[in-house]
């Protein structure tokens, strides 16, 4: 008896103790129906570290819902980290559908076709994001979907150019560490920010025009505010103990809210809206240049190339080695090319992104092929109803999301050999959070107090030399 209880309780610790390799449910059955063998521990053959699962590897319970894919598993932390990202995704996407007017079936089906091909590509779970800057620009403005369609195919060919005459390669290599550092740093005080307005100051729902409060002990309380901690908690907890996959919890928290009170009104509609390919009027080009481009141009360089590759390497070490500044860079003027004749998202990878995935348990690109099917799925069956589906979702349950990858950003971006190095980091930060600032601002000041920083350094140490050797004498 003694014996079984000590089993019961090793299949406990394996489920929950991140640091410990993962078992599959058959290996778990297994062990508990073996015989007891005194004073030895039996280790299945299989339960070695999967390859490619990067420096911190994913060592959560093994999933036998779906076939093993040669080295790769769908574990519990996969799952959760599938999830990871939407906090980032939806938003935008739900406010470029309404406001915009872009096609919610080539949106989705783009990015979860782009999710599960970058993923392999880059052996890796590699984020696709919209085009932050460029989305909140076409948002405030209302631009027409010909106009968004224009400023993708720009970016694309702007991509394209550097990547094509290794432009990109050539930054990667000029940029300082510190830069990119400062770049992640701000960037997670922005998604903080982003956080914090998604919870105390939009709308209950992403599809409501209201918050509601409950009445408690004769105080209003805001049920955002309530659902943003009890998302928090959720997280924390199955991040914590990984028993289901923390980011999946969350998200299935939110739309159960969501039905809870505002089930009644939805009507849904199965199949996809119509779409097709066309080119963007001709005279819609150079407004997206302006518009669109050139904000959004330096952030993509800065963060969705340089810094996610950096990020990458981090992260994963050698498992990362695919990801390089031209490819990063190839990858996104396809998906760019798909937005703009398809009329969909337009889209880049982040580092803030890879950061939420890894960070929610996703260490292959089982993720992310997970994160890429679902979207496939609701953009064929609810492609047509899409506002629908997505108006389910607290706008406080994705500010969760949001705060927990904007912490674990804020940490990267801290990581720095030289401590002379977070001055740079503590510019490039407040600048991008700065009412007058953003990402690209923020960097270029990083850029002028870096090289200024080195150039000061070199004056000064070739006075020295020259005062410690002294005028040359006959």
């Amino acid at each position: 008896m003694y014996v079984k209880l000590v089993n019961i309780s090793s299949i406990l610790y394996n489920l929950t103790e991140p640091t410990r390799p993962a078992y599959s449910l058959a290996h778990q059955v297994a062990r508990f129906s073996a015989e007891p063998r005194p004073k030895t521990r039996h280790r299945p053959p299989e339960s070695g570290p999967i390859p490619g699962q990067g420096q911190l590897r994913n060592r959560r319970l093994i999933l036998d819902i779906i076939p093993r894919i040669g080295r790769y598993r769908l574990t519990t932390g996969e799952l959760s980290g599938a999830f990871a990202d939407l906090g980032v995704l939806i938003p935008l996407e739900a406010a470029l559908i309404a406001i915009n007017g872009i096609n919610p079936t080539s949106t989705l089906l783009g990015v979860g076709v782009a999710y599960i091909i970058a993923g392999w590509y880059f052996r890796l779970p590699m984020p696709i994001q919209p085009l932050k800057a460029f989305s909140v620009i076409a948002i405030a403005q209302a631009l027409s979907p010909s106009v968004i369609a224009a400023g993708a195919l720009l970016m694309s060919l702007c991509l394209f150019l550097l990547a094509s005459t290794r432009a990109i390669e050539y930054l990667n290599r000029v940029v300082p560490q510190e830069v990119v550092r400062g770049v992640q740093f701000g960037l997670g005080v922005l998604l903080i920010r982003s956080a914090a307005g998604m919870v105390f100051t939009k709308p209950f729902l992403v599809g409501g025009e209201g918050r509601r409060y409950l009445d408690l002990a004769g105080f209003d309380v805001s049920v955002g505010v309530l659902v943003g901690l009890l998302s928090v908690l959720l997280l924390l907890l199955f991040i914590w103990r990984p028993l289901l996959p923390a980011g999946a919890v969350v998200a299935a928290f939110g739309v159960a809210v969501g039905l809870a009170i505002e089930g009644d009104g939805i009507r849904l509609s199965l199949g996809p809206a119509p779409f097709g390919f066309a080119w963007p009027e001709a005279g819609d080009f150079s407004k997206a240049f302006v518009v669109l481009v050139i904000p959004q141009l330096p952030l993509t360089v800065t963060n969705a190339v340089i810094a996610t590759v950096d990020t990458a390497r981090s992260y994963f070490g050698e498992d990362a080695r695919r990801v390089t500044p031209v490819r990063t860079s190839l990858s996104m003027v396809v998906g760019n090319l798909w937005a703009g004749l398809a009329g969909g998202l337009p889209v880049c990878h982040g580092s803030g992104g890879l950061t939420a995935h890894f960070r929610m348990g996703a260490r292959t690109p089982v993720s992310t092929s997970v994160t890429g099917a679902m979207l496939i799925t609701v953009a064929l069956l609810f492609g047509s109803s899409a506002l629908e589906v997505r108006s389910l979702v607290p706008y406080a349950v994705l500010g969760a999301l949001l705060l927990y990858v904007g912490v674990q950003h804020l940490l990267l971006g801290l990581k720095v050999k030289d401590p002379r190095h977070l001055v740079v980091i503590a510019v490039v930060g407040a600048i991008a959070a700065a009412p007058f600032g953003n990402l690209a601002t923020g960097a270029g000041a990083g850029l002028v107090v870096s090289w200024g920083g080195r150039l000061t350094g070199h004056l000064l140490e070739g006075r020295r030399g020259q005062s410690t050797h002294g005028p040359s004498r006959d």
